[in-house]
């Protein structure tokens, strides 16, 4: 396990980043449509979130990113399919390291619709276990995140009775090795880029987060 100080560092920073990222991008509605879809605030977090964190630093780490992302093919694609707006894969070098990948649907705040929800949890869970299922709920100010335990758990279509964790406590767990499945990570070893096109299509999800925490080595 981290040590907490390198923990705390890295949890701030990329909270912090996709949080803002969100908040930037989190549209009003006009005549009842978003002016922003959440499709496009996925996409372009993904990409914004390179652009902002590629080697940059977090403790002893640095952090690389790589951000992909599949074009829409209508009724059938991936996401349609399969029910992952996002895969997000995580590796941390070190002694303390992990390969870990995350299914992730995301739906504003005001769209929330539980039956579609838990539809969606199911079958991110027919391809990855649990503990590599969440969704994202995108609100003015960021991010809240749901585990595929607590979607079962809804009542109503909002996130009355449920406490989701904030993209930071997140980023926590999945540094503890709770959140996280070991069977979906990419291995840290070989062309990244290549391997991160290749988990892409493997994980049929409409974009793919790639973050690798790498030991500064000084």
């Amino acid at each position: 396990m981290l040590d907490d100080e390198n923990r705390r560092l890295i949890m701030d920073r990329l909270g912090g980043a996709v949080d803002d990222l969100v908040a930037d991008l989190y549209s009003d509605t006009a005549g009842g449509v978003s002016v922003v879809q959440e499709a496009e605030i996925t996409s372009r977090l993904c990409q914004r979130l390179e652009d902002r964190l590629d080697n940059s630093p977090a403790g002893e780490y640095v952090f690389r990113v790589i951000a992909q992302s599949l074009p829409d093919r209508g009724p059938n694609s991936m996401e349609k399919l399969f029910g992952a707006d996002l895969f997000l894969s995580i590796s941390l070098d070190g002694a303390d390291g992990f390969d870990k990948g995350i299914f992730i649907q995301a739906k504003y705040d005001r769209n929330i619709n539980r039956t579609e929800l838990k539809d969606a949890c199911r079958r991110m869970e027919a391809i990855a276990e649990r503990q590599g299922v969440y969704v994202w709920v995108y609100e003015p100010d960021g991010v809240k995140v749901l585990s595929s335990h607590q979607v079962s758990q809804m009542k109503q279509n909002s996130l009355t009775g449920i406490q989701p964790r904030t993209m930071t406590g997140f980023t926590g767990r999945i540094v503890d090795c709770y959140a996280g499945s070991r069977a979906w990570g990419i291995p840290s070893t070989g062309d990244r880029r290549k391997l991160v096109a290749e988990r892409l299509l493997e994980a049929r999800a409409s974009n793919l987060l790639d973050i690798k925490l790498k030991k500064d080595r000084g």
